[in-house]
Formats: C-alpha cells, structure tokens, sequence
C-alpha cells in the first residue's frame, strides 16, 4: 500500500496512468479533456461555444477524452478539494469492478490532470508527478472510495461496461 496527499488547483482531477501512454495524446484529446475537467464552464473554455448551454458542450465535446479512458488507458477521479491521507493498493485476486487500467509498461503515474496536460502540450517541462509506482505490467481492475482509497486488482474481473472517470 502506497500512502499520498491529493492537492490541486480548480478545477482539476488526479490521474492513473501508465507512463506508456504519454505519447498518445493528440490536440483533440487533450482539448476533450480540457473541456471534461470543466464540469461547471468556470474556464475561458467557454467562450469558445457562446450561446451553448455549457452542459451540451461538455458532453459532445469530451466523447475523445471518455474514449480515450474507456479503453483502459487512463482514470480519471475529479475532485473539488484537495485530500490528505489517500493510499492506493495492488491486490493479487478478483474482484468486480466499474473501472480497468492498462499498464503496459508496469510504471503507473499519478499526477494531476492539469499538470499532465501541460506536460503533454509542452514536452519540455518536467512533469510534477504525485507517485510513480513499478507495478506487473497487465490489466487491472479498480474499486475506489473517491480518491480517499484506491485499489487495483490484477486478476479477472466481472464488469463488461466500465467508466474510467468519476465526478464526485
């Protein structure tokens, strides 16, 4: 079990990623998941779709951002405060659950999803990650309580539908 703290600005979520994936963003997603971090359209985004109601832009908008997570490639919890004395867990055993993680690589990322945009926009910063973790490279299944309580699960799982993002 690996302990951490969650602090951000707003709006912004916490990332699990696998660093493999770094380079598979394109300008259209990481616009989508610009829009998606949005969920109230406090940002100049909206400007960009005047006389829509923000709702309606948010949901057409970040269809490549959902697609992009569902394949298992990344999640995405959002949050609206930040959090102390989160952990995250790597358990050997099945368990059913709404979200799958990919890790390709075995070197799982957390880090903010503000930062990870600006990182992937800008190549040559240096990416502010909150934990990196060298984990068996494969599928996992995710139950979580929030941010608060992460656990991944390497072994089958039962879900066939799944949400690699959670609003709280």
């Amino acid at each position: 079990m690996m302990k951490f703290d969650y602090r951000h600005d707003d709006p912004d979520g916490l990332v699990l990623i696998d660093e493999y994936y770094f380079n598979k963003f394109n300008d259209d997603i990481l616009y989508s998941f610009d829009i998606f971090l949005d969920s109230k359209g406090r940002t100049e985004l909206i400007y960009d779709f005047p006389n829509e109601k923000w709702e309606v832009v948010r949901a057409r908008e970040s269809v490549a951002f959902k697609d992009f997570c569902n394949s298992g490639k990344m999640i995405v919890f959002l949050a609206n405060k930040s959090i102390e004395n989160c952990e995250i867990d790597f358990i050997d055993g099945k368990c059913d659950a709404d979200m799958f993680l990919n890790i390709p690589s075995g070197k799982l990322v957390l880090v903010n999803a503000s930062e990870l945009i600006q990182c992937i926009s800008y190549p040559e910063l240096e990416m502010e990650k909150i934990l990196e973790i060298n984990v068996d490279k494969g599928v996992y299944a995710v139950k979580n309580d929030g941010i608060k309580k992460i656990s991944c699960y390497k072994n089958a799982f039962k879900k066939s539908v799944f949400n690699n993002f959670l609003e709280l």
